[in-house]
């Protein structure tokens, strides 16, 4: 290659890449999501932060009344899915140096059905340089689980609710995640099979008790399984897969919290107590004592 030549491709080469160490300093994006392994269809929850590096305040806002954030996804066979924008008419002054943190249920935008690795960044637009800016790419797994054999949770939709009249099922499944076992329930469409709600109610231990599982007469689901050791969770589930309550209850020696049917028809829970995960653990450790009581002559 003659020198000229060399040295016009070299003088391009390095002024491009000065011009991308410029262009990616405008902001700097970070995504990350809630956890690493989901079940197929369940919800993912991304938490967006990005960090404006450009010297100057930034009115944010997207091109052409579009949205200044946006995701985007390739499924596990490699393929890129349409992008995910955000229906957001948001507008914010970005200050120089100024940091911005979001989350976003990107679920409620593309549903998640396919088992495998999937691959999400965000984009954000920058207004001043009419440019998008990608973030680091955050890896989930997706996977499905054998539902749990319980009979009988099979139910209607009751009158005035969103699917009336619809025949509708409850599903519970175990997803062992490395040293971690985690309890999910779905609801489905029991005609078409149609998945309208995947979510997990937390960790589970099964080794000594398989959850407690019924309906009550207003259709919603009622589980009773151990969190934790000697720790029980009661959840109650409602027919559109909201979860309504949860209460906790601890394990007494031998005498274990048990699901029963009370007498207004109500479902309840006997045994054990209850417990508040949130309060102060007492601290039984015997004190010390001051030196103002200690005995005379010493």
């Amino acid at each position: 290659m003659p020198t000229r030549l060399f040295r016009l491709v070299l003088f391009v080469a390095v002024a491009m890449g000065a011009w991308s160490t410029h262009a990616h300093a405008q902001f700097l994006t970070n995504v990350k999501l809630n956890k690493a392994t989901y079940l197929t269809y369940e919800a993912v929850e991304a938490t967006i932060t990005i960090n404006n590096r450009s010297g100057t305040d930034v009115v944010m806002g997207g091109p052409n009344g579009l949205a200044w954030l946006a995701f985007e996804v390739i499924n596990p066979a490699g393929n890129q899915v349409p992008t995910i924008r955000l229906n957001t008419d948001e507008s914010i002054i970005f200050k120089a140096g100024a940091t911005i943190s979001r989350k976003v249920l990107i679920s409620d935008s593309y549903s998640f059905s396919e088992y495998g690795q999937y691959t999400i960044a965000a984009s954000v637009y920058h207004p001043p340089s009419q440019q998008y800016f990608i973030s680091n790419k955050a890896r989930a797994q997706f996977v499905d689980a054998r539902p749990l054999d319980i009979p009988n949770l099979n139910f209607g939709v009751p009158p005035g609710l969103p699917g009336e009249g619809q025949i509708r099922k409850y599903s519970l499944s175990v997803l062992r995640d490395f040293d971690r076992s985690y309890l999910y329930v779905r609801l489905l469409e029991e005609k078409t099979g149609l998945k309208l709600a995947t979510f997990s109610l937390g960790t589970c231990i099964l080794v000594s008790a398989d959850p407690q599982v019924t309906v009550d007469r207003e259709n919603r689901l009622h589980i009773l399984f151990m969190a934790a050791p000697h720790i029980y969770a009661h959840v109650c589930v409602d027919t559109q897969g909201k979860i309504i309550r949860r209460a906790y209850h601890r394990e007494i020696k031998s005498d274990r919290p048990e699901l029963v049917v009370q007498a207004d028809q109500s479902i309840g829970v006997v045994g054990g107590e209850t417990y508040d995960p949130s309060a102060p653990v007492a601290d039984n450790k015997p004190k010390g004592r001051s030196i103002k009581e200690r005995p005379p002559g010493l």
